[in-house]
């Protein structure tokens, strides 16, 4: 029987936003699974009024460390065949990811759905999550970085869902030798372009790394670009529909075997912020 895990990571610090934690712990109760899959969760220190320290650069740096080194361990000692990944924030998907890549090899292709291409640095963006994809490739950010055993080729990814790029970005995934485009309005990735980009890189095995950002924010309200009461974002939002997300997902299942599935940046606000009203009252604390 092959043996999958449910991997629950509330890891809320690489993103420096607490909304980050509870949300994975409600897309943990979200998702359906079988009788026969573990579930496990690493044990990450829940938000306070502290705040995050910056260090070199990035805030809490020591803790995104200490989130990434629990995961690692956690899956070894399971040593699963696939591994489904549930968020907080794209970091999630390092250690898992990084596993995935040490079992199954030149086998193992990502696609990355995101509005973003998280190939960030320290020296351009100060939230750990924005240097995952530069970290698995055992650059990004050197500190967390290191902590990957099986550094990717950039070949290995096929971004689906990118959106208007900043500057740095766009430099860092030239620089990279990544291939890319894009995907404004209504030119997305197409499930035939992405069979296409399975079929002739023979990858037999894919992790999917979804971030729900991806999705168009007038549709999928609990995502970073529909937080109520905010106009102004720092990045592009998503413009995927639920129905291509569904098509995208079962062109990669019906193409090859998924063996990871990461969902990332769960952010359902209503509830946050009823969460947050009923905390007030005498008779509940």
């Amino acid at each position: 029987m092959t043996k999958t895990i449910i991997l629950t990571i509330p890891d809320w610090q690489a993103g420096n936003r607490e909304e980050y934690f509870f949300g994975a712990k409600l897309i943990n109760w979200l998702i359906p699974r079988k009788d026969n899959q573990k579930e496990i969760e690493v044990d990450v220190e829940a938000p306070s009024n502290k705040g995050l320290e910056k260090e070199n650069g990035v805030f809490g740096q020591s803790i995104v460390k200490q989130n990434v080194k629990a995961a690692k361990k956690m899956i070894a000692q399971e040593n699963p065949e696939k591994i489904i990944t549930l968020g907080g924030n794209c970091l999630v998907s390092q250690a898992p990811f990084d596993y995935l890549k040490g079992k199954y090899g030149n086998d193992l292709g990502v696609i990355w759905i995101d509005t973003h291409p998280d190939i960030s640095t320290p020296e351009d963006f100060t939230n750990e999550h924005a240097m995952v994809v530069n970290n698995l490739l055992g650059k990004g950010d050197k500190e967390v970085s290191q902590l990957v055993e099986n550094p990717f080729n950039p070949k290995s990814f096929l971004f689906v869902g990118l959106q208007e790029l900043h500057n740095y970005e766009e430099n860092n995934l030239d620089f990279l030798g990544f291939n890319y485009r894009v995907q404004n309005n209504d030119d997305i990735l197409s499930p035939e372009e992405i069979k296409t980009w399975i079929k002739e890189n023979n990858f037999s095995k894919t992790a999917i790394h979804l971030d729900l950002d991806v999705l168009n924010p007038n549709e999928f309200r609990d995502n970073y670009f529909a937080e109520p009461g905010v106009s102004d974002f720092p990045a592009a939002a998503g413009n995927m529909t639920l129905n291509q997300l569904a098509e995208i997902l079962k062109i990669v299942s019906d193409s090859s075997e998924i063996v990871g599935l990461t969902i990332a940046e769960y952010l359902p606000w209503d509830a946050i912020n009823l969460k947050n009203t009923l905390s007030e009252l005498d008779i509940l604390k």
